[in-house]
């Protein structure tokens, strides 16, 4: 009876490790070995596509990682997805581009305290001039790509320096934020990230809000305060930026590591500024390994979109899910269409036929281009095509600087003049549509519509006329 018994509960062990094995391998991996941390939609309008930033940690043993074995689906409800198109698949994107950091920096009545949380009249030991110390050495440390920008928050929240390529005010902007008075030394959190988000004001590039309090929401009025830690989470999502949390205190806010895990980033704990320093440096160097992927968009209805990465490994597959907001200007709206929808459409080609009959600024006697969208505040603008080459960029070594958009790389496009056919023809490696449609390299005719990263120009060559 013994040996029966034994002999049972063998032949059942046996059996649950089979259904587990099996079970293990049918089921994706952890979400830890594949991590959508941003979801770029800038350039859905122009382009038609999306870009997802990926954090992989697959083993070297998997082999090299290519475009070919990811497999990216959308979906409008989490259920039913449809597979898409994956364009590109780049490693270098963030180095080449830069990244965006903004400091979102608690200055609450507990950050002129210790490192302990004691009260002290010592100013290098308070907790607010470690912060201080570790956000400048981090800062003086970036790439001349990089850009950065600081806001700090207690019973208010305040902008010190909007994101931009120039970091040599940080430093001394740090130095000038001071202890606040007692009604404005309340920790309003989710508020300040809500609003940080909002102000980042950045587009097509890799976003990175830095999150550092050292204590829990605590509104001035918490009483008559509705703002959470999901809305947060809905503003990050829409506006594309990933948040990094940094618990610099006893005290944890409960909500913040939803903030920072459900928009793709990850919660620190730090006591001092070289812990602190240590964190912002491998955030940085985790998002200069990332993966850059392209792929096009799909028409699904609704403003909501999920999108689902899977990769192929040798003992199973990774998954993560993602959802970003697209709008309806790409998808179907889920209400009955009115009469004037059309006018969204029909009004912006109405005012490029215009632009391009009647011209954009004034007439040349040479080819050109004349712009047509820029940056915000740029305006119209023509610009001269004199040499056999020329170099449209954002940067100051193109030979034709559209400014404004950071997306917009230093040598976006080049035009190049054949005296032989005398005809001028365009050449780009990625991002440039002509008339809409992708190319590489193009023959240009009078009126081509030229979009590169969402500056929009049009061609003119006045001896074709």
């Amino acid at each position: 009876m013994k040996e029966s018994i034994m002999h049972a509960f063998r032949i059942r062990s046996i059996f649950v490790l089979f259904i587990f094995v099996l079970f293990c391998q049918i089921v994706p991996l952890s979400a830890q070995n594949l991590n959508i941390t941003q979801i770029d939609s800038s350039r859905l309008l122009s382009m038609q596509t999306v870009r997802l930033y990926l954090d992989m940690a697959i083993p070297p043993s998997q082999g090299s990682i290519a475009s070919g074995k990811f497999a990216v689906s959308e979906s409008s409800d989490g259920k039913e997805y449809k597979d898409v198109n994956v364009r590109s698949l780049d490693r270098t994107a963030n180095k080449d581009e830069g990244i965006s950091f903004y400091f979102l920096l608690d200055n609450s009545g507990s950050m002129w305290d210790d490192l302990n949380g004691q009260p002290t009249d010592i100013l290098e030991n308070t907790r607010i001039a470690n912060a201080k110390k570790a956000v400048k050495e981090f800062v003086s440390a970036l790439s001349s790509r990089d850009r950065a920008g600081l806001s700090v928050f207690n019973t208010n929240y305040r902008v010190v320096r909007e994101v931009s390529s120039d970091t040599s005010a940080i430093p001394g902007l740090l130095d000038g934020i001071e202890k606040p008075a007692r009604d404005e030394a309340y920790t309003e959190l989710y508020g300040s990230i809500r609003q940080s988000l909002k102000d980042f004001g950045e587009t097509g590039r890799r976003k990175v809000l830095l999150i550092l309090s050292d204590g829990e929401n605590f509104p001035f009025d918490a009483q008559k305060s509705t703002i959470t830690a999901q809305d947060g989470i809905d503003e990050a999502n829409k506006e594309g930026i990933t948040c990094y949390a940094v618990n610099f205190g006893n005290e944890k806010d409960p909500g913040l590591p939803s903030v920072a895990e459900l928009s793709g980033g990850k919660v620190f704990d730090a006591r001092n500024s070289e812990e602190l320093l240590g964190i912002y440096n491998s955030i940085r160097s985790n998002i200069l390994s990332e993966y850059a992927l392209t792929y096009t968009a799909t028409m699904l209805p609704g403003d909501k979109r999920y999108v689902r990465v899977t990769y192929p490994l040798a003992d199973g597959f990774a998954e993560t899910v993602r959802y970003y907001y697209a709008g309806t200007v790409l998808g179907s709206n889920t209400q009955t269409p009115q009469w004037y929808y059309a006018l969204f459409f029909i009004i912006p080609i109405l005012i490029l036929l215009f632009f391009i009959f009647f011209k954009l600024e004034k007439e040349t006697t040479e080819a050109g281009i004349q712009l047509l969208y820029g940056a915000k505040n740029m305006h119209t603008k023509a610009f001269t095509l004199t040499g056999q080459q020329t170099i449209i960029g954002g940067d100051a070594t193109a030979d034709i600087t559209l400014s404004g958009n950071p997306s917009l790389k230093g040598n976006a496009a080049t035009i190049v003049f054949d005296k032989t056919k005398k005809r001028y023809s365009i050449t780009a490696d990625s991002d440039l549509t002509v008339n809409n449609k992708p190319v590489t390299t193009k023959i240009l005719e009078p009126g081509d519509v030229i979009n590169m990263s969402g500056t929009v120009v049009v061609f003119d060559d006045t001896t074709k006329k």
